[in-house]
């Protein structure tokens, strides 16, 4: 796994609202997956996680949610833009009040495995 494509690595726990480093990727020529690995939620608590893409590396010109999370496991999106930057924002709320903690919530991008090149025949 190409390190710089690691997000979060999830040496610590998520606690708070986060916006994660925008990292160069496009324009695309393959597809790729935003993968998002969470180890714990409490059952009333959600994680939201928005994407946005840029040209610039700060300012959002599309953008798209994740289906929001509520439990513990692997969520994983494909992705393709002609766009430069993505930026990734982990958004928490805390409904019980007793403190929000997902545990060491990993991100990182991939490639989707399946490209439709010639080497594929």
């Amino acid at each position: 796994m190409d390190t710089n494509l690691v997000l979060r690595d999830g040496t610590s726990n998520l606690t708070g609202d986060e916006s994660l480093t925008a990292v160069n990727i496009g324009p695309m020529v393959h597809p790729m997956e935003l993968c998002i690995l969470v180890p714990s939620i409490t059952a009333t608590d959600t994680l939201d996680v928005e994407v946005e893409f840029n040209d610039d590396g700060s300012t959002e010109i599309a953008n798209f949610n994740f289906k929001q999370i509520t439990e513990a496991g692997f969520y994983h999106e494909p992705i393709f833009t002609h766009h430069d930057y993505i930026l990734v924002k982990l958004n928490i709320t805390d409904v019980g009040g007793g403190g929000f903690s997902s545990g060491a919530t990993k991100v990182w991008l991939q490639p989707v495995g399946r490209y439709d090149g010639d080497y594929n025949h």
